[in-house]
């Protein structure tokens, strides 16, 4: 039989679902990413009008691995944003859950 385990607070999972508008000029780093770390992640919409894909990216913030890869892939979404400021005009690429892409 084996002994009981006990979640202590530390323990608890910090699973959240982050949604992304992912260009297809970052398409591929960002699967590299995600792959490469063995994150869980959906595509939901493919927006073939804007040239993006919605993705639904699952993290565990309890993972280290997993921290840094989300901070890794917002720096290249804001970097590409900035660079592209002005062309991109209102298009957000960091959604929140609750945000409605309906344009698949």
């Amino acid at each position: 039989m084996k002994p009981p385990i006990y979640k202590t607070k530390e323990m608890e999972s910090k699973l959240i679902i982050k949604r992304y508008k992912i260009p297809e000029d970052l398409l591929m780093d960002i699967l590299r990413i995600l792959f490469g770390n063995n994150i869980k992640h959906k595509i939901i919409g493919i927006q073939q009008v804007q040239n993006s894909v919605l993705l639904n990216v699952n993290f565990d913030l309890n993972s280290i691995k997993n921290r840094e890869a989300k901070e890794n892939m917002e720096g290249i979404l804001a970097d590409y944003s900035e660079y592209m400021k002005g062309l991109l005009g209102d298009t957000v690429l960091m959604l929140d859950e609750d945000d409605d892409e309906t344009e698949y």
